[in-house]
């Protein structure tokens, strides 16, 4: 008898929590970003480069370096950021390939999409009489100080109209609500609940372009400031 009451509890139990799980998915409409969106803009910003004076074992001189193939690669573990970094030390020359680490998150007051490069590190080095002689760390999180801010789903709110069955027209007002993101393989998504009511809503979200660079590129090259 204890033992068929102590079941039926954690039957109990155990279909509460499972209806309470499948009150939370949200799911009436998604909108994806894809990371080929996300790396067109990429492209566009064009190479990266810097230069500036060194100076190891009291030999000087000047060291290049430019950074080619940026591309932000999401996937549902951890996303990430890889480049080519060319670089010219004196008569030395050599390629390295860059992998950072990239941070995406979304906001659901403002309704944007951040994507972060948090960190991509590459080393300078020279070789003098054949030992590798280390110069400095290139951080090229700092050529990227601000974000990529995309537009969320919010701002897709839309009014129908119906044919009454005494021939007037009733206008229903639909808009996104509550909202959350996922990281999918190579997809950001973002899934969002709707309301909808026969009245306007009052607006809560101010309408901005679709994709938004937060600081869009002037030139197809930025410069690194010399340090």
């Amino acid at each position: 008898m204890i033992r068929s009451l102590l079941f039926s509890v954690f039957v109990f139990l155990g279909l509460t929590i499972f209806a309470q799980k499948q009150k939370t998915i949200i799911n009436d409409f998604s909108v994806v970003l894809h990371e080929e969106a996300v790396n067109k803009i990429i492209a566009a910003i064009g190479d990266i480069k810097g230069t500036n004076d060194y100076e190891v074992l009291l030999i000087s001189g000047k060291y290049h370096w430019t950074v080619q193939n940026p591309k932000i690669n999401i996937r549902p573990d951890s996303s990430d950021f890889t480049c080519d970094a060319l670089v010219n030390v004196g008569p030395f020359d050599y390629k390295t390939q860059v992998i950072g680490n990239v941070k995406i998150t979304y906001d659901d007051q403002k309704n944007l999409i951040f994507i972060k490069i948090s960190k991509a590190i590459f080393e300078l080095y020279t070789v003098l009489f054949g030992k590798k002689i280390h110069i400095k760390d290139i951080h090229l999180e700092d050529y990227f100080k601000e974000p990529f801010a995309f537009e969320g789903p919010k701002t897709m709110a839309t009014d129908m109209e119906f044919m009454m069955p005494d021939s007037t027209m009733k206008k229903i007002y639909v808009q996104p609500t509550a909202c959350k993101m996922e990281l999918k393989w190579k997809e950001i998504c973002t899934s969002c609940e709707i309301i909808a009511a026969d009245k306007p809503f009052k607006p809560t979200l101010k309408l901005v372009p679709p994709i938004e660079a937060t600081k869009p590129a002037q030139t197809s090259t930025i410069q690194a400031q010399k340090k």
